[in-house]
């Protein structure tokens, strides 16, 4: 029984310094790219991510937890404008806008509590069809750093943030291609 325990300890010890070797193998970032097309101008899609205190209207996270709190920057449609949420579903946390060219661009860095990962994201806006329409790139990506926890973690990571961008291009093209004032 003590040489069943004692090799039972040896593969479990030698499994985890494989696994910890392998992740300094991994990426130290990753980088995650969605689009949608919108049957809306740039200007009247822009509004809905350029002011973070319209994110509401289309974010998946919002969606998932509508009595997430949040409080925002004074002027929430600028460079430096910032939101920061906490929630028991979703976690807390911060984004604030870095550089905003209306109707075209807006970065953001959105950083989490309790994780490590700090995530830069940008929204591209081209105009389709003579300005009838755009084409919105979302894009997220983030530094993984050294440990190999967090390289393990950013290959769950990729995924699950793609889905969620998915759903947020999805819900953003619903809001913006609905009729009425945007």
């Amino acid at each position: 029984m003590l040489r069943y325990l004692l090799r039972l300890s040896l593969a479990f010890v030698l499994l985890s310094v494989l696994l910890a070797l392998a992740g300094f193998f991994l990426p130290r970032s990753y980088r995650v790219v969605r689009a949608v097309s919108v049957a809306a101008a740039p200007e009247a899609v822009y509004p809905l991510v350029g002011d973070v205190g319209r994110w509401r209207e289309w974010s998946p996270w919002f969606a998932r937890d509508p009595q997430m709190e949040t409080r925002f920057s004074p002027e929430p449609a600028c460079v430096g404008a910032w939101t920061e949420w906490n929630s028991r579903t979703q976690g807390g946390g911060r984004a604030e806008v870095l550089a905003a060219q209306a109707p075209e661009r807006v970065r953001y860095r959105m950083t989490f509590v309790g994780l490590p990962v700090e995530t830069e994201g940008t929204f591209e806006f081209v105009a389709l069809g003579g300005g009838r329409g755009t084409s919105v790139t979302w894009t997220s990506e983030g530094r993984l750093g050294w440990s190999p926890l967090a390289r393990w973690f950013g290959l769950l990571l990729r995924r699950a943030e793609g889905q969620e961008l998915e759903r947020g291009l999805e819900a953003l093209r619903a809001r913006a291609e609905k009729p009425g004032p945007r």
